[in-house]
């Protein structure tokens, strides 16, 4: 079968996925998320992030380092259309659910506790606060030449109905990325820049715990950037008699690289070494 270029060829694969971009921005959680709620939006933040990745390197929101072209047959242009309209579809099931929670739920006493809502700006979690607006403004800025279109919010109210969502959406998303192995390579140039904007080593250390078992190419791309970086070492006490060391032990000829140390006491007679000790 004949090859077509993407930009000529698929006019409405880019539309719908603008419109699965969108769908994101219209998404809350439930206060009855309680401590998962932190979690819960860095995963939404990073499935929209994945799929903006997606786009960019697909030539849908074109990243300006990335020149190279991929082409798709009408069979592959199909399969991903159909994709794109699971995602669509999965956020309208979702929605459809959480209208029906909270229509049953209006008629309860307790209403007004289990319909009630998050808001990042005040209620996110200070651990959490800054690699959201970090993975925020990364899938912003790929949406430049898209505009989300004004509709009312909707919130999620169940964790349940939450992680299928996300599971549905990343499991589509990944036979997206499969389904064009030539565009991976820019995938994993877009996702080098993702990581190097994540500035603190804390912050991404919470997108690995949280994100990267479901995007290999992150993953791959955070496992890179934290050897450079060096280790974290966070909460912790020496006290007594006791002896610490945190740091590497460098054999020679290997570079020496810095870590993070922080928030950290140190009482009594404990000794306390903090930095690398470099051999030859």
């Amino acid at each position: 079968m004949e090859s077509v270029g993407i930009a000529i060829g698929a006019a409405g694969l880019a539309s719908a996925f603008t419109a699965c971009i969108d769908c994101f921005e219209y998404v809350q959680l439930g206060r009855q998320f309680g401590q998962d709620y932190g979690k819960c939006l860095i995963k939404l933040d990073a499935t929209k992030v994945r799929m903006s990745r997606w786009g960019a390197s697909m030539g849908f929101d074109p990243a300006p380092h990335l020149k190279q072209s991929i082409s798709a047959s009408d069979e592959e242009i199909r399969v991903a259309q159909s994709l794109l309209e699971q995602i669509l579809d999965s956020f309208t099931d979702a929605e459809r659910i959480s209208e029906r929670f909270k229509k049953h739920t209006s008629t309860q006493g307790s209403a007004s506790t289990a319909l009630a809502v998050y808001d990042a700006n005040t209620d996110l979690d200070s651990n959490y606060q800054r690699l959201h607006l970090t993975m925020s403004g990364l899938a912003k800025q790929r949406q430049k030449q898209t505009s989300v279109r004004k509709r009312v919010t909707w919130a999620i109210y169940e964790k349940k109905r939450f992680d299928r969502l996300i599971d549905d959406v990343t499991g589509f998303v990944h036979d997206l990325v499969d389904l064009f192995p030539t565009a991976q390579e820019g995938q994993k140039a877009l996702c080098k820049a993702e990581v190097s904007a994540i500035e603190e080593t804390s912050d991404l250390a919470l997108l690995n715990d949280i994100a990267c078992k479901d995007d290999e190419i992150l993953a791959a791309e955070v496992k890179k950037e934290m050897n450079n970086r060096g280790h974290i070492f966070t909460d912790w006490k020496a006290g007594g008699n006791s002896k610490m060391w945190a740091g590497d032990d460098n054999a020679p000829a290997v570079d020496s690289k810095g870590h993070n140390f922080a928030r950290f006491t140190v009482s009594e007679s404990a000794d306390v070494h903090l930095g690398n000790v470099n051999r030859g």
